[in-house]
């Protein structure tokens, strides 16, 4: 499967961000969303939103998070799709779901170094959780933040995702960071 085959089903997905209650929404002993979602990949093609949502209730039998599996299914769709188009720039590029528990959504190696990607909606909520995950975890090596501005990402369907672009200024930027280390380096020795 290719992006653009991936961008073709995905367009005609129906999206639901309606409500429900969210008594439970904060429950620390959630099952993986990301695992149930992952699972249900089938040939490169995501699950519909629905379909998740009703997999993963089903599963778990887990009430009054409905509002919360809506709206990150959102989030592992545009990441899912985000893993295509790193392929596409980089020759290696890791997805691991234990990383992703860690906090960091993809390492990619480029020129040489390794480089932990965080990936976010440009948004206040988004940057404070982007913010959140730095005091819950112990990150090292070299990290990117990777927002993505509400206002330049590509409309597919009813998602906004990433952009050939969004990784251009990503890719500049290691670049930046490479010969910085380099430059440091060589003052070094």
């Amino acid at each position: 499967m290719d992006i653009d085959t991936l961008e073709q089903k995905i367009k005609k997905y129906k999206i639901n961000t309606g409500g429900g209650v969210k008594d439970n929404e904060n429950k620390e002993s959630l099952p993986s969303m990301l695992s149930v979602f992952r699972s249900m990949i089938k040939d490169g093609i995501p699950p519909t939103q629905s379909e998740f949502v009703g997999t993963f209730l089903d599963m778990f039998n887990t009430k009054g998070i409905t509002p919360r599996l809506k709206r990150a299914y959102l989030s592992f769709v545009r990441e899912y799709h985000l893993e295509f188009l790193l392929n596409r720039h980089f020759e290696r590029v890791v997805y691991k779901e234990e990383y992703d528990i860690a906090g960091v959504d993809f390492v990619v190696y480029y020129r040489g170094h390794k480089f932990n990607i965080h990936a976010f909606v440009d948004t206040v909520n988004g940057r404070y959780w982007r913010g959140v995950k730095n005091t819950r975890h112990k990150f090292k090596g070299t990290h990117i933040d990777l927002p993505l501005n509400l206002s330049t990402g590509k409309k597919v369907g009813k998602f906004l995702l990433y952009t050939d672009s969004h990784v251009g200024k990503m890719k500049a930027e290691m670049d930046r960071l490479i010969t910085a280390l380099a430059t440091n380096s060589s003052k070094n020795s």
